[in-house]
């Protein structure tokens, strides 16, 4: 079984391309979103959450105060550094359970969509690397109107996210606005069929 990584830096249009990928059929694994969902349900992942950044970091009603923690690591890359210490290791561990799923279900392909390939330490969980392409100036436009946030907030996310560049055989999908999306997924799609 393939076991494609969907990466781009935020704003490149990663779920758009995502979104294509399950209408057609194919099964999508969104680390953010699974990160959030094991984070929700983790109690000791929200023990180790308070021991790092402060008692705000958790509500009283034991919810996450994840526009705090952000507050607290973007920006700082040792803060960055101690929450992705917390969160990467339960998304590995959650995802080898899902590829397994996966392969025993009879997939030929499945995808991982990921920001932070490299810096997560998934590499070596995926065959191929999909990136997804938009210019800088593009995706601060995108995440401004999406996230209703400051240019400057924007701007912290995008070099959180340095070391990230797509591996040198990396198959492109540029989406800058102009360029049609579908008929690049087509075409990356055949040639998973005849092999990379």
């Amino acid at each position: 079984m393939k076991v494609i990584a969907l990466t781009g830096g935020i704003g490149s249009g990663k779920s758009v391309v995502s979104a294509m990928l399950r209408v057609m059929g194919y099964r999508v694994y969104d680390c953010d979103s699974r990160a959030r969902s094991l984070m929700d349900g983790s109690q000791e992942i929200k023990n180790k959450l308070v021991r790092e950044f402060g008692a705000d970091a958790v509500s009283p009603a034991g919810e996450i105060d994840r526009k705090y923690i952000a507050g607290r690591v973007f920006g700082d890359g040792e803060a960055l550094r101690r929450l992705n210490g917390i969160v990467h290791p339960a998304v590995r561990q959650d995802l080898q359970r899902w590829v397994a799923d996966g392969a025993a279900c009879g997939c030929g392909c499945v995808f991982v969509e990921t920001a932070i390939l490299r810096n997560s330490n998934l590499r070596d969980l995926v065959s191929h690397e999909w990136n997804v392409h938009a210019p800088v100036e593009v995706r601060v436009g995108r995440v401004m109107k999406r996230n209703e946030l400051p240019r400057e907030a924007v701007e912290a996310r995008i070099k959180a996210q340095v070391g990230e560049e797509p591996g040198e055989d990396a198959s492109i999908i540029v989406n800058d606005g102009i360029s049609a999306v579908l008929p690049q997924v087509t075409a990356l799609l055949e040639k998973i069929k005849v092999g990379f």
